[in-house]
């Protein structure tokens, strides 16, 4: 059933995995992760995650919150080397929760983002730390006041920010002392045993890469797409297998236990997730199920990729799916959901 239904969305390939009772109940997997060189889904497929990647990275924010190194309502500039402020609010703060919740007002500039996001920058990589001050302080090189903020203040307005999980992404190398990569290395992927997950292509084995395809109907057939690398990379850059995943949100869904082993604060879970949602939740979305108590959510989008996580709070159970294919239909996905969960 769930190949057939690939075929008629055209997607190449599809791993899942479902979480229940803070373990992994099982992993499926469908299609081809390299359709020209015949090789199918399996354990060891590592896919782009896009922007799930913003959940790890709200993960690490926690840790180090969690361990009284800020508060969630700290001004952030405390703990940058560059001044970030809305110029039409000034005086207005933008705080860590608001970075969680998409409420800073500091905006994705698409004129600059896009060429980065659809594969067609080709200059040298930008670190994180460059790429955020030319971006978000007064005089940088590619600071717009009216494209890269919104006219809104601070906490007042919600609106997707990719860049605002980059600049939390950067926080923690602020505050931890240490390259974002490598604390998510030491602090999360290795106590969650992830040993096939990266932030960066470097570090991957070439051939455990899904292939990302986008469909051409005019042409009837398949497009291989080159693996998409950015330097916002908090927010979207994540690799791994769904295995890997799983570990995470097993571990999300056991209260931030893994293996006996305390690896994020109850607390914590509870802040970004909590089961009563008229508390205000951060990094997360609501997804309403159709048969299952609302759940939250969070899906991935790219050239070629299509990724989406479940989690539900007061049952504890969980779902991943990824796919090296592009599906933007909501409906499609609630049915895919629907057949995967209920599975």
């Amino acid at each position: 059933m769930i190949i057939g239904k690939l075929k008629d969305l055209h997607v190449p390939g599809l791993a899942a995995a479902k979480v229940e009772n803070g373990k992994i109940s099982w992993t499926r997997y469908y299609g081809f992760q390299n359709m020209e060189q015949k090789i199918p889904v399996s354990d060891s497929t590592v896919f782009h995650i896009a922007s799930i990647s913003k959940t790890v990275t709200a993960a690490a924010v926690m840790q180090l919150e969690a361990k009284g190194y800020f508060k969630l309502d700290d001004d952030i500039n405390r703990y940058l080397p560059f001044q970030v402020v809305n110029p039409s609010f000034p005086a207005a703060p933008i705080t860590f929760r608001q970075l969680l919740r998409h409420r800073s007002s500091i905006a994705d500039n698409m004129d600059y983002l896009l060429p980065f996001w659809e594969n067609q920058y080709k200059g040298a990589d930008i670190p994180l730390g460059t790429f955020l001050a030319d971006y978000l302080s007064a005089g940088g090189k590619h600071y717009h006041a009216n494209k890269n903020f919104a006219g809104a203040e601070p906490g007042s307005r919600f609106e997707y920010s990719n860049i605002d999980f980059a600049l939390l992404g950067y926080l923690v190398e602020r505050i931890a002392k240490m390259p974002f990569d490598q604390y998510c290395k030491t602090h999360l992927f290795a106590p969650l045993e992830m040993h096939h997950t990266s932030w960066f292509l470097e570090t991957l084995e070439p051939y455990r890469l899904a292939v990302p395809y986008q469909y051409s109907d005019s042409l009837g057939q398949y497009q291989k797409l080159p693996q998409g690398k950015y330097p916002d990379y908090p927010a979207g850059q994540l690799r791994c297998t769904v295995s890997d995943l799983a570990k995470f949100l097993a571990c999300w869904s056991n209260d931030g236990t893994y293996d006996g082993k305390r690896v994020i604060e109850a607390r914590s879970v509870q802040s970004l997730t909590p089961k009563d949602m008229t508390l205000g939740f951060h990094t997360w979305f609501m997804y309403l199920l159709n048969t299952e108590t609302p759940a939250y959510s969070h899906s991935g989008h790219g050239p070629g990729i299509s990724t989406y996580m479940l989690y539900d709070p007061f049952s504890k159970k969980g779902l991943i799916i990824l796919m090296n294919g592009e599906l933007s239909d909501y409906f499609e996905w609630r049915k895919l959901i629907d057949l995967l969960w209920k599975s």
